[in-house]
């Protein structure tokens, strides 16, 4: 019974910050959008909304990796997705800017969707590939100069933590680009938010930022194996030995991403 009480509360915990948070920022998005076309000033309000969410529900997380990545490179960000929880790491952890590639189903959520489409945010329609694939090229083309894409290569969360099979979007537009893709493992996202549940569970989420892999030189004909590499980058780094609620599996994490 404790432990049936302690979920609702975190459910309402959970939904009365997402509401709260959301009613004081989505304005504020979009009254900015309004007068600059920057994405810059809407990133930092959306990175506070998500701070302030993640340390409300108690999700906390890390990153190791960041020396890989170039200051002022655009890169073709690829995580897995283990659910909504690895948004929240993401989101607070990556070192360089970027846009969100969503589905375009979640603009037309009152206020929470527009101000995601006042974001800069790339909307594409995943019923039909060919669009999106376009719409994913117009994206690129407006990419400020540093910025960088984050689009989830599986498509949707994964419905038990594993690694999906990958889509090709991502990598037909990094080889029509030149943009180096760059491969992130989330460990830790599932346990805290699984799929079909609204319970969140307080956990530790790391993030491991891989190899950038170079795409210049690159044509269609090389989009399978590209997506094979990124694949096994992002992979070799999945632990599913990882416990976000233990405080010990948490620091054998941290020693594994330590520097050698």
């Amino acid at each position: 019974m404790r432990n049936r009480l302690f979920a609702i509360y975190r459910v309402l915990l959970g939904g009365i910050t997402v509401t709260v948070m959301t009613l004081l920022l989505a304005p504020l998005v979009i009254l900015v959008s309004l007068f600059t076309s920057s994405p810059r000033p809407t990133y930092v309000i959306a990175r506070t909304w998500i701070r302030v969410v993640a340390a409300v529900l108690g999700v906390t997380s890390s990153i190791s990796g960041e020396e890989k990545t170039k200051p002022g490179t655009s890169y073709i960000v690829t995580p897995n997705h283990q659910g909504n929880a690895d948004i929240l790491a993401i989101y607070s952890k990556l070192p360089m800017p970027y846009l969100w590639v969503l589905k375009k189903e979640l603009v037309r959520i009152p206020l929470f969707g527009w101000a995601l489409s006042r974001t800069g945010a790339v909307c594409i329609d995943r019923s039909n590939p060919g669009q999106a694939v376009r719409q994913l090229q117009q994206g690129s083309k407006t990419l400020p100069k540093g910025w960088s894409l984050l689009i989830y290569p599986e498509g949707t969360r994964s419905p038990d933590g594993g690694l999906q099979k990958f889509k090709k979007g991502a990598f037909m537009l990094a080889v029509q680009t030149g943009l180096p893709i760059l491969p992130v493992t989330v460990n830790g996202a599932f346990p805290i938010l699984p799929k079909r549940t609204l319970v969140v569970r307080p956990g530790h989420i790391t993030v491991t930022i891989c190899d950038p892999i170079p795409t210049e030189g690159l044509t269609v004909k090389d989009v399978p194996a590209l997506m094979q590499r990124t694949r096994k980058a992002v992979a070799d780094k999945i632990d599913p030995t990882y416990d976000p609620f233990d405080p010990a599996s948490r620091a054998a994490a941290a020693h594994k991403q330590a520097p050698a």
